[in-house]
């Protein structure tokens, strides 16, 4: 999941007009999916590199998203899949922040804040900022960085529809890790010019216009950002069909309580 702060932006301007339909027979092969304001966007296409702009959808919740993307071999999903019980941490996400730290460079100093910490899963009972505080300082021991429980509904969305057969192909992408495996770095931050045109120029080619506007539809807003985010996860999707993805951690990764393995591909 990338920076929790992005899910408290107002919504983006007017661009391109998203597509809302649902695939039918003959749809795209790998799909990259990534939460925004008011629900999902999927991006959508035959492989990687993309040959054209992607198909882009916005879909209400997690359970439309499922319908949307139910004819792609591999999803690739910008939310914690798996979640920790008690006052343990994933492993996956300390592993995703030394990634990030020790292939940073001087443009991307403190990458490995870019990886929040997951939950533990008894503070997806909150029903308020103040009660998901208390429910993750009684598990942990300490408190969550407040942005965190901006994405708390959509975790329990991905919580009750996931399942141990359906991550085989629907699994959980760290956007900025797979970023700088197509980069061969880590970017600098998404926040500032140079590295959003560092997201275009790599995910998009010289055909990034679609790629620099927003999306809304139907209360559904997606800015720039969670496309980039989007198309960085399908990339990932299609490259573990390809066998080239990597995982953190690299082998035998833990299971949650309900069987879900608690893993990062990349």
């Amino acid at each position: 999941m990338t920076e929790a702060r992005d899910q408290q932006k107002p919504a983006p301007p007017a661009g391109v007009r998203p597509d809302t339909s649902e695939p039918g027979p003959g749809a795209p092969l790998f799909a990259g999916v990534d939460a925004c304001r008011g629900g999902w966007v999927a991006a959508l296409a035959p492989g990687w590199p993309l040959a054209a702009p992607p198909r882009i959808l916005l879909l209400p919740d997690f359970a439309a998203v499922l319908r949307a993307v139910a004819g792609c071999r591999r999803v690739g999903l910008d939310m914690p899949v798996g979640l920790p019980s008690g006052p343990g941490v994933r492993r996956c996400d300390l592993l995703a922040r030394e990634e990030l730290a020790r292939g940073a460079g001087p443009d991307a100093r403190g990458a490995g804040a870019r990886v929040f910490l997951a939950p533990p899963r008894e503070a997806l009972a909150a029903a308020t900022p103040r009660q998901f505080q208390a429910l993750h300082r009684a598990a942990r021991g300490t408190g969550a960085g407040l942005p965190v429980w901006g994405i708390v509904p959509r975790l329990r969305e991905v919580d009750a529809a996931m399942t141990p057969a359906l991550q085989e192909r629907v699994f959980e992408v760290h956007p900025e890790l797979a970023l700088a495996r197509l980069a061969g770095r880590v970017l600098p931050s998404k926040h500032g010019a140079p590295g959003r045109e560092a997201r275009r120029t790599l995910l998009c080619g010289p055909d990034c216009a679609w790629a620099a506007r927003g999306v809304h539809c139907a209360g559904v807003a997606a800015a720039p950002h969670d496309l980039l985010d989007a198309v960085a996860c399908l990339a990932a999707a299609c490259a573990r069909h390809q066998g080239r993805a990597l995982r953190l951690p690299r082998q035998s990764p833990p299971r949650d309580a309900r069987g879900l393995r608690m893993e990062i591909w990349f």
